[in-house]
């Protein structure tokens, strides 16, 4: 009797593990995005910093970021066309604002998958590491942010764009 509790236990367990889906590389990118912005704002607490909103313009800017380290396996500071999220944002006649951007890339084993939480601290650690990544993530005047994450073979690019307009009224 008891190894047919057993055995009937093992096959519903097999068989809800066989239904089970590993998330798709956009979801766990989405929930990378989400957790990263949480760890920063939990950072910015700390330093007594204003809290972000999420800004379209700047999600944008910082997904195209993103997507172009990505695609040319590169960082802004190798590209010979500069940084794409800040070049985006000041050739927009309606951005009117202070600006600052972060960029990091880690690497993992693809045959393994993502660790959605694990890359998202070692995305803040890289940034709170670099004194001026770190001025950018605690800046108490930044009020807006975009946060993009793009995947090459087995490199994970993440950008963050913060802004604020210093208390100006916006461009016309």
């Amino acid at each position: 009797m008891m190894t047919r509790v057993v055995l009937l236990f093992v096959a519903v367990l097999l068989a809800a593990c066989a239904g089970a889906r590993m998330p798709s590389y956009e979801q766990q990118l989405a929930t990378m995005k989400s957790r990263l912005l949480v760890l920063v704002e939990e950072e910015r607490d700390r330093a007594g910093a204003k809290s972000l909103r999420l800004d379209p313009q700047l999600v944008a800017a910082a997904q195209a970021h993103s997507d172009d380290m990505a695609r040319k396996r590169s960082f802004d500071a190798m590209n010979p066309d500069g940084n794409l999220a800040v070049n985006i944002l000041l050739r927009d006649p309606r951005f009117g604002g202070f600006v600052a951007e972060n960029s990091a890339a880690q690497y993992f084993t693809p045959a393994a998958g993502l660790d959605p939480e694990a890359m998202a601290r070692g995305f803040l650690q890289i940034w709170l590491a670099s004194p001026g990544h770190r001025h950018n993530v605690v800046y108490s005047q930044f009020d807006r942010a975009g946060i993009g994450i793009a995947v090459n073979g087995n490199a994970v690019y993440a950008a963050a764009v913060f802004a604020t307009d210093l208390g100006l009224s916006a461009p016309r």
